[in-house]
Parts: C-alpha cells; sequence; structure tokens
C-alpha cells in the first residue's frame, strides 16, 4: 500500500508539473500530422482501389468493408477518422475557471501520448507502404 501512494504521489507531481502551453504548442502540430497522414492513407488506397489492378488490402476489417465497394470505403473512412475527435478534445480542452487544472494537464498528457504514438505508426505505414504505391501509380502507370 506504501509503494502505491509513493507512485500515486510521485505521477501527480510530474502531471501537476507540466506546463499547459507546451502541451498545446505539441498537441498542435502532432495533431495535424496525425489528420495528414490519414488522409494520405485513404488518398493511397483510393489510389490504389482505382489504378491497381491487383489492389489487395492488408487490414482484415478493411478489405471486408471494401468488399462492399463504394459504402464500404466510405465506413472505413468514417472508422479510419474517428480517433480525430477525442484526440480534437485533447487539443482544445481547457479550463476557464482554473477549477479542473490537474484533469486538464492529465487529459492533454494522456493526448500527447496518444497523438506520438499514432503519428509514428502512420509515419511507418504511410512512408513504408503507401507513399511508394502512391509514387508508383502516379507517375508509373500509363
Amino acid at each position: 500500500m506504501v509503494r502505491f501512494k509513493e507512485a500515486e504521489t510521485r505521477d501527480r507531481k510530474f502531471i501537476s508539473e507540466l506546463n499547459v502551453q507546451s502541451l498545446n504548442n505539441l498537441l498542435w502540430p502532432l495533431y495535424i500530422a496525425f489528420i495528414c497522414l490519414n488522409f494520405l492513407d485513404v488518398y493511397s488506397t483510393l489510389l490504389a482501389m482505382n489504378k491497381g489492378a491487383y489492389f489487395r488490402e492488408l487490414n482484415p476489417i478493411a478489405a471486408i468493408l471494401f468488399g462492399l465497394q463504394f459504402h464500404g470505403f466510405l465506413i472505413a473512412t468514417v472508422f479510419k477518422y474517428l480517433p480525430a475527435i477525442p484526440l480534437f478534445y485533447t487539443v482544445f480542452a481547457s479550463d476557464p475557471s482554473g477549477k479542473r487544472v490537474f484533469e486538464i494537464r492529465l487529459v492533454k498528457f494522456a493526448g500527447l501520448v496518444a497523438l506520438i504514438a499514432s503519428d509514428i505508426l502512420l509515419v511507418y505505414v504511410v512512408g513504408l507502404n503507401n507513399i511508394p504505391a502512391i509514387v508508383k501509380l502516379a507517375f508509373l502507370s500509363p
């Protein structure tokens, strides 16, 4: 029980010392990168579906949705952008009254961690798979 209290105190101190303005300065570009990388992912998938004769979606859930043609593509796109809603909240969360300063810092820190992880994953997916596919389809296809 003592170790739990020590960890809780340490974590609370860490969150309480975070600068909200610095967090906001980090959250904005990470959120914009998240939206742009999602757009590139959807765009490259759409390009591949329309131009690639041998297009095969590797995500099993998206593959099922793409089998439904345009409606499935719309549903997959909605699912792709759904995480942007709570992440948007983390960017704009504020407490003008000053009653929930700790909670706002905690939400912003969680958003920062989520955006860093999401952006790293999307850079990997888009950079490794999609950018070469976009270049190939856009410039090398007749």
